[in-house]
C-alpha cells in the first residue's frame, strides 16, 4: 500500500470536518489573486463557444462537452499553483489536456450514472452527482484512473454527504446568479466557484495526505501528479 492509498484509507475511516464557509472564503481569495487570468480565460471560452454555436449549431454542444473536463482541470491546476505561491502563465490553463483521456472517460461514465439516477425519481441522480464530485481532482492531483477516482470520491463524500450537498447547492446558486446577470457574470462566478471546490478538496484530501504521509510534505499543498 502506498502512502497515498494509506492516507485515503485513513481519511475514509476517520472522517473529516467539512468547513464550508472557509472553502468559500479561501476560494474567493484564490480567485482574486488570479482574477485577470481566470476571467480572461473564461471570457475567451465564452467567445469561442458563441462562435462555435453560430457556425456549427447543435454540434457545438458536442465539442463543448468533449473539452470541458480538460478546461476545468486547467482551472484547478492554476488554483493549485496560486495556492503554492507559483505564478502560472496563461498556457497553464491548457495543461488539463494532459489528463484528457481519463477525464473524458470519467465524464462519460459519471454522466451515464447520474443520468440513469435522474430517471429514477431524480434523487439518486443528485446523490451520485454529489458523490462523484471529487473524482476529477483525484485524477488530476493524485493520478487515479477514472474508475478508482469515482469509487474513492464516493467513499470520501459519503462520510459527510449532506455537507457536500449544501456546499454544492451554494455553488450552484452563485453560478445561477452569474448566468442571470446577462450570462456575462459566469466568467467571474465559474472560476471563483471552481476555486472554492479546489479549496474543499485541498483541505479534506490534501489535509489527509499531510497528516498521514511523510513529514516533508506537511507544509505543501497538493501538487499535480507528474
Amino acid at each position: 500500500m502506498t502512502n497515498k492509498d494509506y492516507a485515503i484509507q485513513k481519511l475514509i475511516e476517520e472522517g473529516y470536518e467539512f468547513k464550508s464557509k472557509q472553502y468559500i472564503e479561501e476560494g474567493l481569495e484564490l480567485f482574486k489573486k488570479g482574477m485577470g487570468g481566470f476571467v480572461g480565460f473564461f471570457a475567451a471560452l465564452l467567445g469561442v463557444s458563441m462562435v462555435l454555436n453560430y457556425t456549427l449549431g447543435s454540434y457545438s454542444g458536442f465539442i463543448t462537452n468533449l473539452v470541458q473536463p480538460a478546461f476545468v482541470a486547467g482551472v484547478l491546476l492554476v488554483a493549485n499553483d496560486i495556492l503554492m505561491n507559483r505564478k502560472p502563465d496563461f498556457n497553464r490553463f491548457f495543461d488539463g489536456f494532459k489528463f484528457f483521456l481519463p477525464l473524458l472517460l470519467l465524464s462519460i461514465v459519471t454522466g451515464v450514472f447520474v443520468l440513469v439516477g435522474l430517471l429514477f425519481l431524480i434523487i439518486p441522480g443528485i446523490y451520485l452527482s454529489v458523490s462523484f464530485s471529487l473524482s476529477n481532482m483525484l485524477v488530476v492531483f493524485l493520478g487515479y484512473d477514472f474508475w478508482s477516482a469515482m469509487e474513492v470520491s464516493k467513499k470520501i463524500v459519503s462520510k459527510d454527504w449532506w455537507s457536500f450537498f449544501k456546499f454544492f447547492l451554494v455553488i450552484f446558486l452563485i453560478n445561477l446568479g452569474g448566468v442571470l446577470a446577462c450570462g456575462i457574470g459566469v466568467v467571474f462566478t465559474a472560476p471563483a466557484t471552481l476555486c472554492m471546490t479546489y479549496c474543499a478538496f485541498e483541505d479534506i484530501v490534501g489535509g489527509a495526505l499531510r497528516k498521514y504521509t511523510i513529514p516533508e510534505n506537511h507544509n505543501q499543498a497538493i501538487d499535480e501528479n507528474e
